[in-house]
């Protein structure tokens, strides 16, 4: 896994700027276990003292989403939050009790995407797999009865 570091690095290398509240922000994230929105990161780091202005919490977001160190997680409700990328091509399993994230490789969409490709004559650049479901700590939580 990329630590704050590497992360650091990459931003100088590719021109940015590695200002004080970017890097508040990339210690915040790699602090972060599993899924994550830019207003929840904005609200812990105002939460403990921060002057960090919520335009700069969104655009360092939006340039590690770029960058490929963080993921764009599409959740069922239409919203996205984040998770910071594993290594290789990835896709996610988002829980719609709690809202965790399992990625996981391989999708075996290669003859799908080659076929659609085809039938309608489109360059396809790349794809995201999100599965929504219930992971197995919320399967196991008692469901309250409608009465």
């Amino acid at each position: 896994m990329r630590s704050v570091s590497d992360t650091l690095k990459q931003l100088k290398q590719t021109g940015l700027r590695v200002t004080d509240p970017r890097i508040e922000v990339v210690k915040e994230i790699h602090a972060r276990d599993g899924l994550f929105t830019g207003e929840q990161l904005y609200d812990d780091l105002r939460g403990r003292g921060s002057g960090i202005g919520r335009a700069t919490v969104f655009r360092t977001i939006d340039v590690l989403v770029e960058l490929e160190i963080l993921d764009r997680v599409h959740q069922p409700d239409g919203a996205h939050g984040y998770v910071l990328r594993g290594p290789g091509h990835r896709h996610h399993m988002v829980c719609s009790g709690c809202g965790n994230v399992v990625e996981f490789q391989g999708c075996n969409v290669d003859e799908l995407i080659e076929n659609l490709a085809s039938e309608t004559n489109f360059r396809i650049e790349g794809h995201w797999l999100e599965i929504f479901g219930t992971c197995g700590r919320c399967q196991d939580i008692p469901q309250a009865s409608a009465d």
